[in-house]
């Protein structure tokens, strides 16, 4: 089931991922040697006031972004993957999968592996430098995020399916069906935390699963849908809802450790930005709060004018956290107490935000990717 799933003849397996994955006649590359990360990683420091140092067209509403070595990779609601260059945000190509990317692809080596929505898609392995799809698993379409974890691969699918792929070949190392594991579709990403795979689907049940085979540990009820990624930290793992409630699981045993409510339960929340013992998360009330991660306590709020779905960017270097919302503005918030120390209006809606070496990367409904730099001399703080 790694290279071509038993379920397709050879030929029209072949086909198949021709179709899906090289629909626009696109395909990316990037030079040799830009996918290695410096030997001594740093992030921008973001210090206010930031300004747009360019701006590049997503060709449609774009989904999320990441850094690996020089390379930003920028996926978008019709199916693409953009690779530019950083700082320059020189172009290198386009990956056409065919349909929305909703989970955030990963770099494995010189593979990025990406997970395919459409039926009978579920994961590609293509290589960067050779510009060519290397293998192929067929299966349930995946719209949640991949998991890397040494030389393995994790993938959650739409029916609920979990399983681990190798990831120079693509070839299955174990799956556990729905039935087995209680699981329906999952759109938030696997995580492992303490050893054990977490993973939650859209009812909002939660189990954790043993790395090496797949065996249930745990399982939990949760507290409502989750779509939002996961974030593990430390012994637990934060888990977003869309019910207005922020949950803390015990990665090793999955207690609830507390909940987090909001006073409105209609509210979908993002994933939490953490620094120390506090976790930031914002909502789609336009709220943005700091929470207490041993006990669940709300530290502070602050109340913006408009909806927020992308996960805030903390800076503790600066102690600001980034927000933006769907009315274009991206403020700077004090992590102490939430108060503006800094906004910037008229981006677009701001669907998510990535910290990167070369500045902070927003991207903006209709169509935009920015690279925002401080105008203050380039410092750099390790990741």
């Amino acid at each position: 089931m790694g290279l071509l799933n038993a379920q397709f003849p050879q030929g029209w397996a072949l086909l198949i991922g021709v179709a899906l994955v090289l629909s626009g006649c696109r395909s990316l590359q990037v030079p040799i040697g830009a996918l290695v990360a410096p030997a001594e990683p740093s992030l921008a420091l973001l210090k206010p006031p930031l300004t747009v140092t360019w701006r590049r067209d997503a060709e449609a509403a774009p989904g999320l972004a990441f850094e690996t070595g020089r390379i930003l990779f920028v996926t978008n609601r019709k199916g693409d993957i953009h690779a530019l260059e950083l700082p320059e945000g020189r172009r290198r190509g386009v990956l056409d999968v065919g349909r929305d990317l909703m989970g955030q692809p990963v770099v494995h080596q010189t593979l990025l592996l990406v997970p395919v929505p459409l039926e009978e898609g579920a994961v590609i392995g293509y290589d960067l430098y050779q510009r060519r799809i290397v293998w192929r698993h067929l299966g349930e379409g995946v719209e949640a995020g991949l998991w890397q974890a040494g030389m393995l691969v994790y993938v959650a699918d739409r029916r609920g399916q979990v399983y681990a792929l190798e990831g120079v070949t693509g070839q299955v190392r174990w799956q556990q069906s729905p039935e087995t594991i209680g699981l329906e579709g999952v759109r938030s990403r696997p995580v492992i935390a303490q050893g054990v795979l977490i993973v939650a689907d859209k009812r909002g049940r939660i189990v954790g699963l043993d790395t090496a085979h797949g065996s249930l540990r745990w399982q939990q009820a949760g507290a409502g849908p989750v779509y939002a990624d996961l974030l593990p930290v430390g012994d637990r793992v934060l888990v977003s809802t869309t019910r207005g409630r922020l949950l803390a699981i015990a990665a090793q045993t999955g207690a609830l450790l507390w909940t987090q409510t909001w006073p409105d339960t209609s509210v979908h929340l993002t994933t939490p930005a953490v620094v120390g013992n506090q976790a930031y998360v914002a909502g789609g009330d336009g709220s943005v709060c700091a929470i207490d991660l041993k006990t669940g306590k709300r530290l502070w709020s602050w109340q913006g004018p408009a909806a927020i779905v992308a996960a805030p960017v903390a800076v503790p270097e600066l102690e600001l956290l980034y927000v933006g919302d769907l009315d274009g503005t991206l403020y700077a918030l004090d992590l102490h107490n939430g108060a503006v120390r800094w906004k910037l209006e008229d981006l677009g809606d701001v669907l998510h935000l990535t910290r990167t070496a070369s500045g902070l990367v927003v991207l903006c409904r209709p169509r935009h990717i920015y690279l925002l730099q401080s105008t203050h001399e380039t410092l750099a703080a390790s990741p």
